[in-house]
C-alpha cells in the first residue's frame, strides 16, 4: 500500500541520507513547520471525483495559528480559522489532518498506524520526503504524507482505502514561503465562514456509549444536541462522530452515503419505546461505520 493508483513515484527509503529513515524526526519537524511556518500557496485537493482548486494563507499572530482558505473553483467558499484544529472538533479533513498528526501522541499513533518512509519525491518543485502510516487493523484508512524536506511542511497527503486506492489526495502546486501581511489573513468575502479552535476541549457527559471500538480509539467529546448527542472519537489521527437523534413516528432513515473518503452510516436504535436514527460520519472504512452504528447503546 498504496498500489499503483496512488500515483507516488518515490524512491526506496535505503537512498535516503544516514538516519534519515527514522519516522520520529520527521513527524518533530512537522509538528514545528505546523505551529510555527508562515507560509501562502495553491493547493488542489481531489475527492469524490472531483478536482478543486484552493488558495491557502497560513501566518502565526501571538503564537496563535491564522489561516485563510478560499476556494477557487466551484462554489465560492472562505474559511478563516484561528488556533489549532483538533480532534474533538470532530472536522475531519486534509487541512485538519496535519494538525491532528503534530499534535498527537507518538506512542498511541504507533499502536494503530505502522508507519514507515518510503522514500522521496518531488512536490511543488521542492524536495519532499514520504511517511506511510500503514493501519494495523481493517477499521481505519491508510495515510500517506510527503514532508518538505527542508521545513518538514506537509505538501500532499492521500489517504488510502482498504484496496490500495486513493480516496483523496490533497497537494501544494505552489508553496511561498515569505511571511504573510496581516492584511493576508483578513477575509475577502463578506459571506466567509470564521471557525475558533482556541476554546479547550470540555467533555460533556452522554446517556449514550459505544459497546464496542475499535483498538486506539477513545471518546473525545460529547454535546447536546436539540433532538438528541453528538459523540466524536479519535485514534489521534482518525476521527469519527456518532449523531444520536430521535425520530418521529412517521422517519424511517437507513443505508449509508461514501463521499471520497468520507462515509456516512445511519441505522436505527429503539430505547424505552422511542426510536432513535444513529449517524456514523467520518473518514473510516463503511464496514468499520456499520459496525460503529450497531454498537451504540445506553449507558445503563
Amino acid at each position: 500500500m498504496p498500489g499503483e493508483n496512488s500515483g507516488a513515484a518515490s524512491v526506496p527509503a535505503g537512498s535516503l541520507p544516514e538516519g534519515s529513515d527514522s519516522v520520529a524526526p520527521w513527524l518533530e519537524k512537522l509538528g514545528r513547520a505546523v505551529n510555527e511556518l508562515e507560509y501562502s500557496g495553491l493547493v488542489t485537493f481531489e475527492h469524490a471525483g472531483m478536482l478543486e482548486t484552493l488558495q491557502v494563507v497560513h501566518g502565526v499572530r501571538d503564537g496563535q495559528q491564522v489561516e485563510r482558505v478560499r476556494y477557487l473553483s466551484g462554489d465560492q467558499r472562505e474559511l478563516v480559522s484561528h488556533g489549532v484544529p483538533r480532534a474533538c472538533e470532530g472536522a475531519p479533513g486534509p487541512i485538519n489532518r496535519a494538525a491532528l498528526l503534530s499534535a498527537a501522541e507518538q506512542q498511541r499513533l504507533q499502536q494503530a498506524y505502522q508507519f514507515s518512509v518510503r522514500g522521496e519525491e518531488r512536490i511543488a518543485d521542492r524536495a519532499t520526503v514520504t511517511l506511510e502510516a500503514r493501519p494495523r487493523d481493517r477499521h481505519r484508512l491508510g495515510i500517506v504524507v510527503n514532508l518538505d524536506r527542508e521545513t518538514g511542511l506537509p505538501l500532499r497527503s492521500m489517504l488510502i482505502g482498504p484496496q490500495g486506492k486513493v480516496l483523496e489526495r490533497y497537494q501544494f502546486v505552489e508553496l511561498d514561503l515569505s511571511p504573510v501581511e496581516d492584511g493576508d489573513l483578513q477575509p475577502q468575502s463578506a459571506s466567509a465562514r470564521h471557525i475558533d479552535n482556541r476554546a479547550p476541549c470540555v467533555p460533556v457527559q452522554s446517556r449514550w456509549r459505544l459497546g464496542w471500538l475499535p483498538d486506539g480509539y477513545r471518546p473525545m467529546a460529547a454535546r447536546t444536541l436539540s433532538d438528541g448527542d453528538m459523540l466524536v472519537f479519535s485514534d489521534g489521527l482518525s476521527v469519527f462522530t456518532v449523531f444520536v437523534q430521535r425520530l418521529g413516528p412517521e422517519l424511517n432513515f437507513e443505508g449509508k452515503a461514501i463521499r471520497g473518503a468520507t462515509v456516512a452510516y445511519m441505522d436505527q436504535i429503539e430505547v424505552d419505546g422511542i426510536n432513535y436514527t444513529v449517524t456514523v460520519v467520518g473518514e473510516i472504512p463503511d464496514s468499520t461505520a456499520q459496525l460503529l452504528a450497531r454498537a451504540v447503546t445506553t449507558g445503563g
